[in-house]
């Protein structure tokens, strides 16, 4: 188990300050974004599917530059959750996500990244929620089934206002659909909705990434000073069941639940010292 921190916590950058930033800051460990028109440190997922070796090339002399290894990207197809969504009504939107999965898994492979993290979807108003969740189960199956053809493991991030946005909900996904998947478990989606850790620690075997967000009850992100989450329960929960991949700090900027009331760079900084002792015990 080790830290690292998300490129997009400086996305008001460009990707190589971005990476200077996390190196210089000591990581030896990145996530990487794809997110569809946000940010300046994101690679636009349509030009990884016209030309994933040109992207890919282009990515990993960066990371030669700074000596970074990155464990996760994390695309979005669309501009919100409910735009492109992994379960969107149209079939032939779902297309479209099939073959930039596709893509986001070359590239992923060309740079040695062992996973990707996706979003399960939305509750459309025009259907159900089973339906919607059903939907968002066939096709979480279909993108590791994509994704696996180049060894690239398929996580997702169960969040509020998505298809699941409980612990118990996000485990269905997998238990029903897709056994393949697994979690990118950020407690602060769950801590926004006042859901205790109890709950949220039947993820933990489910867990293939971890986002750290330090956040509280009614709250998704927060300073470390005012986090309720308890980290070192979370980080010895993890290693008893051998989870041997990132913690990623992964404070945001963006209005969103108002995420942009903290300074990103200091309280990665902070929460990086935190729970350094923690992880190296």
């Amino acid at each position: 188990m080790h830290l690292t921190a998300s490129a997009y916590s400086f996305e008001v950058l460009p990707l190589e300050a971005c990476l200077s930033i996390v190196k210089h800051m000591g990581f030896e460990s990145v996530d990487l974004s794809g997110f569809h028109a946000r940010g300046r440190a994101s690679i636009e997922p349509e030009a990884i599917r016209a030309d994933p070796q040109g992207q890919a090339d282009r990515v990993k002399a960066l990371l030669d530059q700074y000596s970074l290894h990155c464990g996760d990207f994390f695309p979005q197809f669309g501009t919100a959750p409910d735009d492109h969504s992994l379960n969107d009504p149209d079939p032939a939107v779902r297309e479209r996500n099939h073959a930039l999965i596709r893509a986001c898994a070359q590239f992923c492979k060309l740079l040695g990244i062992a996973g990707m993290t996706i979003l399960p979807g939305v509750d459309h108003a025009s259907r159900k929620h089973e339906e919607n969740l059903q939907i968002s189960g066939t096709e979480l199956k279909r993108a590791t089934e994509i994704a696996g053809e180049y060894g690239i493991a398929i996580r997702f991030e169960p969040h509020m206002g998505s298809v699941a946005p409980t612990p118990e909900l996000a485990i269905r996904l997998i238990d029903e659909f897709a056994a393949d998947a697994t979690i990118a478990l950020d407690c602060s989606h769950f801590i926004l909705q006042y859901i205790p850790m109890d709950r949220i620690y039947a993820c933990i075997p489910y867990t293939g990434h971890v986002h750290v967000r330090p956040a509280r009850e009614g709250k998704l992100q927060t300073r470390f000073a005012e986090n309720t989450i308890p980290w070192k329960d979370v980080i010895d929960r993890l290693k008893a069941v051998d989870y041997q991949g990132a913690l990623s700090l992964e404070y945001v900027c963006a209005s969103w639940f108002d995420l942009d009331r903290c300074d990103t760079l200091y309280e990665t900084w902070v929460t990086r010292e935190a729970l350094l002792p923690y992880v190296r015990s």
